[in-house]
Order: structure tokens, then sequence, then C-alpha cells
């Protein structure tokens, strides 16, 4: 489950999830969601933290979601994203992850997740209906 931590983004809001509840964030987010075409895009955290995705590399556009998952790794969990096209497929894996957060509608609805790792990289997962 999120923990208090919320920022407003334009429509949407973003709850931050505590490491220790990853994983169930991570399944209720693809169980809601399965079947749904999706986008995954990457860009540099300092961007995202800024609201700019204008600049983000997209990973995989228009594929229905199968998975995300909190995969068992020291000292937090990597965190895997898969589709499926002809077969699951993993399409990102984001390694040493570090944060994990809901993209939420203004009525609450999960619309995305938002990872970064201790790279300075930002995973953004998001329907392929927002922006």
């Amino acid at each position: 489950m999120p923990d208090s931590d919320t920022n407003s983004r334009g429509a949407t809001r973003t709850e931050v999830v505590l490491p220790t509840n990853w994983p169930e964030a991570c399944a209720e987010f693809a169980q809601r969601h399965h079947g749904a075409l999706i986008r995954v895009l990457t860009l540099p955290t300092a961007t995202a933290e800024s609201g700019d995705t204008g600049s983000a590399q997209q990973v995989a556009a228009g594929l229905p979601l199968a998975e995300v998952a909190a995969v068992a790794a020291v000292p937090l969990p990597n965190i895997d994203i898969r589709v499926t096209n002809g077969g699951r497929r993993t399409v990102q894996r984001v390694e040493q992850a570090r944060a994990l957060a809901l993209e939420k509608a203004s009525d609450g609805t999960p619309v995305g997740l938002r990872i970064d790792d201790a790279d300075g990289v930002t995973t953004l997962v998001r329907l392929a209906s927002e922006p």
C-alpha cells in the first residue's frame, strides 16, 4: 500500500510506495490493468521530477500489459515490466530500484507507475491513453 507522501502533478497525483509494499503494489497495478495497452518510457530522474517527459525514450508502446513484478534482489527488488506480444516477454527490467510511486488520476484510479533507479534513470509505465 502507498504511504502518505503524495505529490500533485497536473491531473494526476503521485503516491510513493514503501519498499516493503512494492510486490503488492506492482501486482495490484498489473491485475487492474492486465491486457491494457501501455507505454514504457525512460528518462533522467531529474527531468522526470520536473514533469517534463518530452525527451523520454520510448521502450515500448501499444503493447498489452501482462505483469509488473518485484523480483527478489538485494538490497531492494528489481522490477520487471512484462507484456504479451505473441508470448510473454520482459520489455524493461529496472535494476537497483530505489523508489516506486503510483500515478493516480483525480478519482484515485492508478494510471501509471514511476520507478526510479540508483543510476538516476526513471522508468514510467503508463496506460496508452494517458499523456
